[in-house]
């Protein structure tokens, strides 16, 4: 594979990692006050560092979940909406800014399928050459340097529970979203602010991180350990760009 095309995509999750690692570094509430606990129950009740652990622990039990967020620093946009699983399967699609690239893995293999404005930031004096050469086909990725690190669950979840400096965290209080009812945890680093919704019944999953300051954004995660079975895709559908002689 020609290594420019490993190039860009990689983005998207760090930006992501940057806007959970507020999750998981030390907070000032030992005591949860701060906010409401009415209809959350007894686990509403408790302190922040409690409610936060038993949510990074039930993340980390996951065998797979789907992760649907939008990003926006320094004036670029970097999204993502994409099932992973532990056992490696992976689909969806992610972009930085127009450049977008659907990802596939599966037990055969990894591939990523790049729009026209991916290929131009990767070829920009062979752009046409490029287009014409993938066309609608699946770039093989033997050495997953686009499809690894955005289809890593394990290293995803670790990233929400890297330490960081936290101050100003509380318990906000009970909502609902999306018919479940939900505890908001608060917190403000060094990127600026953010807020952490934990389910109150069942596994307490986090099912929402929002942040604003030098990351404006939010990111949603649902179908928690749904199966992850996309389809290999045929021979005739695959290409390598080593083979990319412009």
């Amino acid at each position: 594979m020609d290594k420019r095309a490993s190039a860009g995509l990689g983005a998207g999750v760090l930006l992501l990692v940057g806007l959970l690692a507020g999750c998981g570094g030390d907070g000032d509430d030992k005591d949860g006050d701060g906010g409401s606990s009415a209809d959350g129950g007894a686990f509403a009740e408790q302190s922040y560092e409690d409610i936060k652990s038993q949510a990074l622990e039930a993340m980390r039990d996951l065998d797979s979940l789907h992760v649907n967020f939008e990003v926006t620093a320094q004036e670029q946009a970097f999204t993502t909406d994409l099932s992973m699983s532990a056992a490696g399967p992976c689909e969806g699609t992610v972009s930085v800014g127009a450049a977008t690239a659907e990802l596939l893995k599966t037990e055969d293999g990894a591939w990523y399928k790049p729009n026209a404005d991916y290929l131009a930031s990767q070829y920009p004096d062979q752009t046409e050459q490029a287009i014409k050469f993938v066309d609608d086909a699946w770039v093989t990725d033997p050495e997953e340097a686009v499809v690894g690190g955005n289809c890593d669950l394990e290293g995803f979840v670790d990233s929400i529970s890297d330490d960081e400096d936290e101050s100003d965290t509380k318990v906000a209080g009970v909502e609902e979203l999306d018919g479940e009812q939900v505890v908001k945890l608060t917190y403000t680093n060094s990127a600026g602010e953010g807020a952490a919704y934990v389910l109150v019944d069942g596994e307490h999953y986090i099912v929402r991180v929002e942040t604003s300051g030098d990351q404006e954004g939010a990111a949603d995660f649902s179908a928690f350990n749904e199966e992850v079975a996309p389809e290999t895709p045929a021979e005739d559908e695959i290409v390598d760009l080593a083979d990319f002689k412009g």
